[in-house]
């Protein structure tokens, strides 16, 4: 991962705007190098800017999020791209998703949270984040389905070998916080509380452990 992230926020709520770039700005990993409320101001400075994440408001003075994320996808095509919005409707997560969004942000979700995503996104653990869907009680259909994702299979096994979160963190070439992160993660995806717990799952999907 790299050692310092760019942001760019567009958002027509000046208080949000102005809120969210200041936690973002206390975010060791991560600075804020730009934010507007409007679509046009986002578009010329982006483009000069190349941000690495882009928070992206649904609802703009004179268009939408999902306009200003298309238009941005045409100029920054490998900047990480959130929808952020109040409105849980999937259809505009749908076409989020269809334009190149990496994720679809409730605004009623946590700064903290949002870091997270951030993290898990980034390292490629998942590539899209759904808040629709996190959003949604999820009985376990899980039965036939892989819980952890190929990273966090690889991750499991080095938990499971005695490595630490440094270690690990270094022989992958993610940051510390990233490891602990996924380790959290994929803790609570198996519903387990230690290495012995993740041991035994792995052994539950055929996994092996060197």
């Amino acid at each position: 991962m790299k050692n310092k992230y760019t942001v760019y926020i567009c958002d027509d709520h000046k208080l949000f705007l102005e809120s969210i770039e200041i936690f973002i700005g206390l975010q060791p990993g991560y600075t804020c190098i730009g934010n507007t409320e409007f679509a046009d101001t986002a578009i010329k400075e982006i483009e000069e800017l190349k941000p690495d994440i882009i928070l992206i408001d649904y609802h703009l003075a004179n268009t939408n999020g999902l306009v200003l994320l298309e238009n941005i996808r045409k100029i920054n095509p490998n900047a990480a791209c959130f929808l952020l919005t109040m409105r849980r409707d999937a259809g505009i997560r749908n076409t989020a998703k269809e334009l190149g969004a990496r994720g679809y942000l409730l605004k009623s979700m946590g700064a903290e949270e949002m870091m997270t995503v951030f993290e898990l996104v980034l390292s490629d653990s998942i590539h899209f984040f759904d808040a629709l869907e996190k959003d949604m009680p999820q009985k376990k259909e899980q039965e036939g389905k892989k819980l952890l994702s190929e990273r966090e299979i690889q991750i499991s096994k080095m938990v499971c070998s005695n490595q630490t979160s440094d270690g690990i963190a270094k022989t992958l070439g993610l940051s510390l916080h990233t490891v602990n992160t996924h380790r959290k993660n994929i803790l609570r995806k198996i519903e387990g509380k230690n290495p012995i717990d993740l041991i035994n799952y792995l052994k539950s999907q055929g996994e092996t452990i060197n």
